[in-house]
């Protein structure tokens, strides 16, 4: 599988995994979720994501699972339209 077309549903993967680490870890703080606004969360989760690019690893092999069990389907291959 390219990595190229893939590459949408991989960073969707890790920048959800990243929204629910800093979720984790606001919740462990005692910070209510409710008194934030989703994009304070959003611009923490695109921060960790460039802090830990261990999660695109993550989010890649999560993406390969997700595929295989039928979850998410594998991208199409594109065709390139030439104009004669």
């Amino acid at each position: 599988m390219s990595t190229v077309p893939m590459f949408g549903a991989v960073m969707t993967l890790a920048r959800y995994e990243a929204r629910q680490i800093i979720k984790r870890e606001l919740y462990a703080q005692g910070i209510k979720l409710a008194h934030l606004e989703s994009r304070e969360i959003t611009i923490a989760a695109n921060r960790y994501v460039d802090d830990h690019p261990e999660i695109i690893t993550f989010a890649t092999e999560q993406y390969h699972d997700f595929v295989k069990r039928g979850i998410l389907k594998a991208p199409k291959e594109r065709r390139n339209h030439v104009n004669e």
